[in-house]
């Protein structure tokens, strides 16, 4: 009887903490949508929290038909608004890569930060390129957003729950 005791105890915690590893996976997970994705914003680069449809309207105003179209319950999420500053032609870009998911209560927000290919010819145009995100309204205390190096190309501190 003991013998079995003895097998049986491992495999138990390997079950448990089996267990365990996949719950803490499937938590981490959140859903985050793509609104849009635009060659012009009128806003300066950074990242941006819109929490409300009258903020949207005031803020959002080249792209609030992006925001109707999707009609956003407020009361579940939010919008996130990514700009990648003035550029000079129309080779920058940005997208959103899937996979978003929430660690140490930092809402991590993978990007594609695209720069022109050396070499290839571009139209000269100020551009404000800018991504519109629907992010959920809780789970994380910060936001932040990296590209696809890694990079952090910004963040929000200190949100309220």
């Amino acid at each position: 009887m003991l013998n079995k005791l003895r097998y049986s105890y491992p495999l138990f915690l390997a079950l448990v903490i089996g267990l365990s590893a996949s719950t803490a996976t499937q938590a981490d997970e959140m859903e985050v949508k793509k609104l849009a994705t635009l060659r012009s914003c009128a806003s300066q680069q950074g990242v941006s929290l819109i929490s409300d449809a009258n903020q949207a309207q005031k803020q959002l105003l080249p792209i609030s038909q992006a925001i109707n179209r999707a009609a956003p319950d407020w009361n579940r999420v939010q919008l996130l608004l990514i700009n990648m500053g003035q550029q000079a032609n129309l080779g920058y870009s940005l997208d959103y890569q899937a996979g978003a998911s929430v660690k140490d209560a930092i809402l991590q927000i993978p990007i594609e930060w695209n720069l022109p290919q050396p070499g290839r010819m571009y139209g000269m145009m100020i551009v404000s390129p800018c991504l519109l995100l629907s992010i959920p309204r809780h789970g994380y205390n910060s936001i932040e957003v990296r590209d696809q190096t890694a990079q952090l190309r910004g963040s929000l501190t200190d949100l309220k729950p």
